[in-house]
């Protein structure tokens, strides 16, 4: 359903705008013969429906290409990101049987390694030319189109990774029906339109990316490419093309507000969405007075959701008046979710009361991929439970109270403290951690390692974090470090009171 709908927008809406980057436009019906054309390539290639194809690359419109291509054609989408260390992205590759990987310039090393250790089965298609391997995107798009392929709604469609609290990457597995209701959900929550002009700041590797441009792409609107990321290029972007619909964390749209041409360049902006943290109220403010016309939007979600479950719509983005009180949750749930807050004996928690945030819905993943038994824990009774702890209101809106994963968010990202933990504790004058977040005014929260050495070892910050990114990702790595030579403290039944540690670095 996910490729018909795509055919739908081409159909209806071929001559308006589909993308535009330093590279120039295409309008639907050229962003949707070139999606044709490269999902016949990867089938001249000798990818067949149900073989899972990666991605590894930045934000550009063959990204987004790819991105329909492999639907298109019946295959699994496999997104990798880009910040993940090479032995990262071979894990995935290796566990999720990757037979194709699409890449780009930016991302050759890493290219040329996973292909290294894959083999000459793995088929490598070049999204820019500069590569350096692989059969060129532009040569595929000179290929016949291809019909799109007719999934049945509980088709696998892709695997999104998301990082293990024991060190093992998780496979999501995302169904094409989830994808689907999930994209219909941010149309209507995010009012969508053809009118619409989205600019790309998120990274498509992830849902929080995806989720925004497949509501884009169901409905016609426009997709705004920027040359980079920084204050002064996405501002003039934005101003430049008359952007209508942002998304960015709290911490990206802190930064962009500092800017003296922000209100100007959001004269056209009538949505900002963000997510990974509730919005401050001096943010809210600040936007307030600097874009006094603009829509405010959070999502709170998850890889295990297909996206966003509860919604704080722009009403309740307010400091005063009946509909004030609710900036500190997370919003309520969106059209298609069930959301409880479930007590530690089961039961529903009553309004007021923290629990677990449970999750029930077409957009609830199919399992995680090969791990049987996480994907037991985490699915009971059709209830997805999330690992976060809630609380919720008479009204239906949650606070997120805590998190019952060991997870930190940074800037955006999920990390995982034992996958962290489990890299530190193989430096050779390591012999105990504990990895917390702390908070951190410019990421939101901070990956902090207390870190038990080695008697007479002098182990620096700096040698600690190289360690790391020869391991992991270098986002994962520790930001800061306390050494010592004294045990963790423990609980009675032997776990590490990361709460004490807490309590120690605070004071």
């Amino acid at each position: 359903m996910f490729a018909q709908a795509l055919a739908r927008t081409a159909q209806i809406f071929g001559d308006r705008p589909a993308l535009i980057s330093p590279a120039g436009r295409q309008t639907w019906e050229e962003f949707a013969g070139r999606i044709r054309s490269a999902a016949r390539g990867l089938r001249d290639l000798g990818l067949v429906p149900g073989d899972r194809i990666a991605v590894l690359a930045a934000n550009s419109p063959e990204h987004l290409t790819m991105m329909y291509a492999v639907p298109w054609m019946g295959g699994v989408l496999v997104p990798l990101n880009t910040r993940l260390s090479g032995e990262e992205m071979r894990q995935i590759v290796d566990e999720a049987e990757v037979r194709g990987l699409a890449g780009d310039g930016a991302n050759k090393n890493a290219i040329a390694s996973l292909a290294r250790a894959v083999g000459p089965d793995l088929v490598l298609i070049d999204l820019d030319g500069q590569a350096g391997r692989g059969h060129r995107l532009e040569d595929m798009e000179k290929a016949n189109g291809l019909e799109p392929w007719r999934a049945d709604m509980s088709e696998l469609a892709a695997l999104y990774y998301t990082g293990g609290t024991t060190g093992r990457p998780k496979g999501v597995m995302v169904s094409d029906g989830a994808l689907t209701v999930q994209t219909l959900n941010l149309v209507n929550d995010l009012n969508i339109s053809s009118e619409t002009v989205y600019i790309h700041a998120p990274p498509i590797f992830h849902l929080a990316g995806a989720g925004v441009s497949h509501a884009c792409s169901f409905t016609g609107a426009t997709h705004v490419f920027p040359a980079d990321l920084s204050p002064e290029t996405f501002l003039e972007t934005v101003s430049d093309e008359n952007v209508t619909l942002v998304s960015l964390i709290p911490t990206m749209l802190a930064g962009m507000m500092e800017s003296p041409d922000a209100g100007d360049a959001f004269r056209a902006v009538r949505t900002i969405v963000y997510g990974a943290a509730p919005i401050s109220e001096a943010l809210l403010r600040k936007v307030m007075e600097r874009c006094p016309d603009v829509d405010l939007i959070q999502i709170y979600g998850q890889t295990e959701c297909t996206g966003p479950c509860l919604i704080l719509p722009p009403e309740r983005h307010v400091i005063s008046g009946p509909l004030a009180g609710k900036l500190s949750t997370a919003g309520r749930a969106n059209m298609t979710s069930e959301v409880r807050i479930e007590g530690e004996a089961g039961q529903s928690a009553p309004p007021g009361t923290a629990g677990e945030i449970l999750i029930r819905g077409p957009s609830v993943m199919l399992g995680y991929w090969k791990q049987p038994d996480i994907t037991e824990k985490a699915l009971k009774d059709g209830w997805l439970h999330t690992g976060d702890v809630g609380v919720m209101d008479e009204d239906g809106f949650v606070r997120i109270a805590d998190r019952l994963k060991d997870m930190i968010v940074t800037g955006g990202e999920n990390v995982y403290c034992g996958e962290v933990e489990n890299a530190i504790s193989d430096h050779p004058e390591v012999s105990a951690c504990a990895v917390v977040g702390i908070p951190d005014e410019k990421w939101g929260e901070r990956v902090h390692a207390v870190v038990v050495v080695n008697q007479g070892a002098c182990l620096t910050e700096e040698a600690l974090r190289d360690h790391c990114k020869s391991l992991i990702a270098g986002y994962k790595c520790p930001r800061s470090a306390t050494f010592t030579e004294e045990p963790l403290p423990l609980s009675a039944v032997g776990k590490v009171r990361k709460d004490l540690i807490r309590e120690r670095i605070k004071g």
